[in-house]
C-alpha cells in the first residue's frame, strides 16, 4: 500500500557496509524519472552515480551529514552509504528546476524503499568538488545528492513539541524525526 511505502521512507542515515547496490538498481531508480511530470514536459534534471566503493570515498567528504545533530553525529564509522545519486540541473533546457528536483528525489527514495534501500536527501555538499568529480560539463549544475544503502538504524516519527522541528538521536540505533500533526499542516478546509 503506497500510505505505507510513504510512512517507512524515512531520511536513513546509518548503512549496513557489507551491502552493495548494482548499477543495474541504480539505472532502475533513475529510470523512473522518465515518467514524472516535469515543468513544461522540459525534462531538465539530470543524474550521475556512483556504487563503487573508491567512488562513495571521495564522495562521502565532501556532504553536510545530520546538520541538527551535534554530538553523537550520524553516519557512524563504517556505516557509510552504498552508493550515491546525483541529481543536477540541465541549465540548457529550464531555469525552473527547483520542483522538478524535488519530484524526482522523492520519487528515487520512495523507488529505493520499495526495494528494501533506505536513502537520505542531502543538500548540503560541495558542489564544485562534485561537478568536478564527476567532470560535469558548465551547463550542468549539481543540485541534490541522494545517498543510498540499506538502513541500520531505525527512524521513528513523533509529533512535534513547543515548536521543536530538530531531529535528533536516541543511542546509536534510532534517529527521531518530529513532524507536524495533520491540523497543524491544514490551514483551511471548504472556504
Amino acid at each position: 500500500m503506497f500510505s505505507e511505502l510513504v510512512k517507512a521512507t524515512r531520511s536513513f542515515r546509518n548503512f549496513d557496509p557489507k551491502y552493495r547496490i548494482s548499477d543495474e538498481t541504480m539505472r532502475s531508480l533513475i529510470e523512473l524519472c522518465r515518467y514524472t511530470p516535469s515543468t513544461a514536459n522540459s525534462q531538465s534534471i539530470k543524474f550521475a552515480y556512483a556504487n563503487s566503493v573508491e567512488s562513495c570515498e571521495k564522495i562521502f567528504p565532501m556532504l553536510g551529514w545530520a546538520g541538527y545533530i551535534k554530538e553523537n553525529k550520524p553516519p557512524y564509522d563504517g556505516n557509510v552509504p552504498a552508493a550515491y545519486i546525483l541529481l543536477c540541473y540541465d541549465t540548457d533546457l529550464s531555469n525552473e528546476l527547483e520542483i522538478d528536483a524535488g519530484i524526482c528525489a522523492q520519487t528515487i527514495v520512495l523507488g529505493a524503499m520499495d526495494n528494501g534501500i533506505g536513502a537520505c536527501m542531502i543538500g548540503s555538499f560541495d558542489k564544485s568538488k562534485a561537478a568536478e568529480l564527476f567532470e560535469l560539463p558548465d551547463n550542468i549544475k549539481p543540485r541534490l545528492f541522494i545517498a543510498l544503502g540499506k538502513p541500520a538504524e531505525t527512524v521513528e516519527v513523533v509529533d512535534i513539541k513547543d515548536g521543536d522541528v530538530k531531529y535528533y538521536r536516541e543511542g546509536k540505533e534510532k534517529h527521531i524525526v518530529p513532524k507536524r500533526t495533520t491540523e497543524e499542516l491544514i490551514v483551511n478546509s471548504n472556504p
